[in-house]
């Protein structure tokens, strides 16, 4: 009966780490994806910081080049209208199948592997 009695207590216990053992694998998980998540608001952030400074030198380089106080905003200005023309027209072959082969790359080579 004492064996019975050790035995599930050994089972108990056992079960009890496995349950730890799980809820610590999630939470490093979450640290995981959060921290994942904090790097790229950060890096989007400086990049359209990047991407501000760097049109505004732009911008007032080519003021100085057309000898206008806003000819080269105006510029600037175009030359994102036409990425956005662009994106709008393409953005089916362009974003939507690279985000597809972005997600299922793994699957599509596996696939192909046992073909």
């Amino acid at each position: 009966m004492l064996n019975l009695d050790k035995v599930i207590e050994h089972l108990t216990k056992f079960l009890e780490l496995k349950i730890q053992i799980y809820e610590l694998k999630i939470k490093s998980q979450m640290v995981d994806i959060i921290s994942n998540f904090a790097i790229l608001g950060l890096i989007v952030s400086f990049g359209m910081f990047l991407l501000l400074f760097l049109s505004l030198a732009l911008g007032f380089y080519l003021n100085m080049v057309l000898h206008s106080p806003f000819m080269g905003f105006l510029c600037v200005s175009l030359i994102y209208l036409a990425i956005c023309i662009i994106l709008l027209v393409f953005k089916g072959r362009i974003i939507k199948n690279r985000l597809f082969q972005a997600f299922f790359s793994d699957t599509l080579s596996s696939d192909n592997d046992g073909e």
